[in-house]
């Protein structure tokens, strides 16, 4: 039945995005996002959604332009973007022999910066920004969607555990988290009252999400989340309402083991999995020491050679009086020191850089909306939730192995073309001679 489902918008989306270039596009990150061979098992689960939607995309731009992009152009977004994939190409080159994802990894973060360089050609006006931000949200909190109206009807029993894609139960929670601050924007700017309210109503869906996943840096993330969007907010007190009707299911529905290991959070220090990821931070920094412009490769971590041969590493943490951790090959769980095992101290600055670029730009927005006055509150609406997005990421990443996520890459682009929206707007029309 899904797969017939599935079948039957196929036969009506790929007509639309034949017929229009921007379609095409969105086709092509609706199709990554919500993977779509996660929820089919028959003969439609071989196809190829995003390369299929990938390669229309790109053939039908590059037949338009004879082979030459000229309408695009670099700036401080696309610059590190290119140069932290250049990076990660001598990474896998010289990557330690017999890293089972080193190359699958790096062909990840190639397609993703594909997807978000070719931005700035296609999100030129506000409507097609606002059109990407349905498409995320839509693509990314249908998991969460589905998942808070099962934790409803269970009473709370549910454990949401998400799609293979997105990895483990705190990944998902990741993923939702993130997604939480586009929704609230698309309530606020949505003209139609019937999509507003829809909105309104999946926005505590992916709430009662995240709790279903029993994830406890997803408990602080959301913490840390809902007081971003209460401080931004202009209508507070309906923010404050929902919040507390929120919380009351929570606390209702929410089962006594979700309560108790939720309660773990104020042992944390005591609790064997933090030693074993602070275990995995030693190690990721030793990797970096040794080889501090490449790194080990991606994910070396989890390499057991590797491990082995670094485990002893004092790294950056000869601070810390570990004990010896019996397990090898652990996870990173953190973003920061993924990347920095993985990539050396160069590939971790280029992600660094990245990350604050993002922050940076959404203050260059607010300061240009400044200057121009308060006709443009859509855009300084959706700067404080990309900001909010990515808060998110830094907030909940920093516990997770989730640096090549494609998520937090498109939230950086998106954070760019809405700049560059502002500041066409702002900028007086060219005069021509004569």
């Amino acid at each position: 039945m899904r797969d017939m489902l599935v079948l039957a918008a196929m036969l009506v989306f790929v007509p639309l995005g034949i017929s229009n270039a921007f379609l095409r596009y969105l086709l092509w990150g609706w199709a990554g996002l919500i993977a779509l061979n996660s929820y089919v098992y028959g003969a439609m689960s071989a196809v190829p959604f995003v390369q299929l939607f990938a390669l229309v995309t790109m053939g039908a731009l590059l037949l338009r332009s004879g082979g030459r992009l000229e309408r695009f152009e670099f700036n401080r977004t696309t610059v590190l973007l290119v140069l932290f994939v250049l990076h990660g190409l001598f990474v896998a080159l010289l990557a330690y022999p017999g890293l089972g994802r080193n190359w699958e990894l790096f062909g990840n973060i190639t397609k993703t910066a594909l997807f978000c360089l070719l931005m700035p050609l296609f999100a030129t006006s506000r409507y097609r920004i606002h059109a990407l931000v349905v498409m995320v949200a839509l693509a990314t909190s249908f998991h969460g969607a589905l998942d808070g109206l099962k934790f409803i009807a269970s009473a709370g029993g549910h454990n949401a555990r998400g799609i293979a894609k997105f990895g483990d139960n705190n990944h998902f929670a990741m993923v939702l988290l993130m997604v939480l601050p586009l929704l609230y924007y698309l309530y606020l700017h949505s003209a139609r009252r019937l999509t507003k309210l829809t909105f309104g109503l999946v926005l505590p869906l992916i709430a009662f999400a995240v709790v279903a996943t029993h994830s406890r840096g997803a408990l602080i993330g959301l913490f840390v989340i809902v007081f971003w969007i209460l401080f931004k907010s202009r209508n507070r007190v309906f923010g404050l309402v929902l919040v507390a009707i929120s919380t009351v299911v929570i606390l209702q529905l929410a089962p006594d083991s979700w309560t108790k290991r939720m309660d773990t959070i104020s042992t944390a220090t005591q609790d064997d999995s933090l030693l074993g990821r602070v275990e995995a931070w030693k190690v990721s920094s030793a990797i970096a020491v040794a080889h501090p412009f490449v790194g080990g490769g991606f994910r070396a971590l989890q390499s057991t050679p590797v491990w082995e041969k670094f485990k002893n590493d004092p790294g950056l943490m000869g601070f810390l009086d570990l004990p010896v951790y019996g397990v090898t090959g652990l996870a990173a769980h953190s973003i920061w020191f993924e990347v920095m095992g993985d990539m050396g101290f160069v590939g971790f600055l280029l992600f660094c850089a990245l990350i604050f670029n993002a922050f940076v730009t959404r203050w260059e927005i607010l300061a240009m909306i400044k200057r121009q006055g308060t006709g443009q509150r859509w855009a300084l609406d959706l700067a404080d939730m990309l900001g909010a997005c990515m808060l998110a990421f830094v907030v909940t990443g920093s516990l997770l192995s989730a640096a090549y996520f494609e998520l937090p890459y498109i939230l950086m682009m998106l954070m760019e073309v809405l700049k560059q929206c502002v500041k066409a707007q702002q900028e007086p029309p060219a005069k021509h001679p004569g």
